[in-house]
């Protein structure tokens, strides 16, 4: 049909007689095309500049093709692109050449800027000592931003955020109701909670009282801490915390149950991240936490399994010279090695008792 094309350059797909074909046009200025296009089993998709921007649905290439005027070879057919939150892209592996650019998997984060220039913002990855980035909550308790809320409260300085794929789940509901419960350990430890789930505040608000009546709380009227809304899961897409092999009834992935200690800088300490069939284990999260906040500055390690009040490991860093001055009753392991790198101290601010002492070896 007649289309009128600005500063684009459309894909069109069709067939004449026995042979396929594509045709590639590239316009800098208002122009008409007057021949009938004829697009079958998919749909056109709009380029603009160099790289695919605009999408609806899913479109499958099972040839590489050519656009020409870009230039833009895509040589790793199959491929499929589907519109993700934030107007970015998902997709197979692919290789755009000319674009000196190589995406594989994950989501692609190239924009237009003006002039028709793309422009990269790099995915923000969930690391150790990557800074969380800021975003807007609309919540059980108000609305504010992420970092806003992560400076709210001198006294509880670190933040620890959950998420939950869905409201009125079984899982999602023991664990809230544990988090409340637990409220006053985790103030203790300077720490505050608040949740994420993927449904609107009026549903976080109702499923709310269900959790309390589980947890015998029903007269505190709500939970000790804010739920987001993330209806269109754009936050718990950007933070990373999907979970490909979980699924809801429409095929859609489901939030994992990510679990993000967050230090008074707004830095990643701790990211677990337990798959959506899975409920979380808070004696690990306080342990982890417990030894986090033990040996930020005092360059001390601790060993498997341990559990508060237990004998550190002196950091390789630190001479054992240093080590004898700094710390109580150090004890050196003897192994086969010869060599003296498994060093205990007593727990800093425990009274140790003999039953925790590591055995040594003869």
């Amino acid at each position: 049909r007649p289309q009128m094309m600005t500063g684009v350059v459309c894909v069109c797909f069709g067939s004449s007689s026995s042979k396929s074909f594509a045709m590639a046009f590239a316009f800098s200025q208002p122009r008409m095309v007057s021949q009938p296009q004829m697009v079958t089993g998919s749909q056109p998709q709009m380029v603009v500049g160099s790289r695919p921007q605009m999408m609806t649905g899913g479109v499958t290439y099972s040839q590489p093709r050519l656009v020409q005027g870009s230039p833009q070879f895509v040589s790793s057919g199959p491929q499929v692109i589907r519109q993700a939150p934030g107007g970015l892209f998902q997709s197979q592996p692919r290789i755009v050449s000319g674009s000196g650019r190589t995406v594989v998997g994950g989501i692609s984060s190239a924009r237009i800027v003006q002039g028709g220039t793309q422009a990269s913002k790099p995915q923000w990855v969930m690391r150790l000592g990557a800074t969380v980035p800021d975003f807007q909550c609309e919540t059980t308790q108000g609305n504010f931003s992420f970092h806003e809320f992560c400076d709210s409260d001198p006294a509880r300085p670190w933040t620890v955020l959950v998420s939950h794929p869905a409201d009125y789940t079984p899982v999602c509901t023991t664990e809230l109701g544990r988090c409340d419960t637990l409220s006053g350990a985790f103030a203790e430890r300077g720490i505050k909670l608040i949740g994420v789930s993927c449904d609107s505040v009026d549903d976080h608000l109702g499923w709310t009282q269900d959790i309390l009546y589980r947890e015998q709380r029903e007269d505190q009227g709500q939970l000790t801490f804010p739920i987001i809304a993330d209806k269109d899961r754009s936050i718990v897409t950007t933070l990373g915390m999907l979970d490909p092999l979980e699924k809801n009834a429409a095929g859609i992935a489901m939030p994992a149950r990510a679990l993000v200690v967050v230090d008074a800088e707004k830095k990643v300490r701790l990211s677990i991240l337990y798959p959506a069939t899975t409920g979380r284990s808070f004696e690990e999260v306080f342990r982890v936490i417990d030894s986090l906040q033990l040996t930020s500055d005092l360059q001390l390690a601790t060993p498997v399994d341990w559990i508060p009040g237990q004998p550190c490991i002196v950091a390789p860093s630190v001479s054992t010279e240093d080590a004898s001055q700094r710390f109580s009753n150090l004890q050196i392991e003897s192994l086969p090695s010869g060599k003296e790198y498994i060093r205990f101290v007593d727990c800093p601010g425990a009274e140790q008792d003999p039953a925790n002492q590591p055995d040594q070896a003869e």
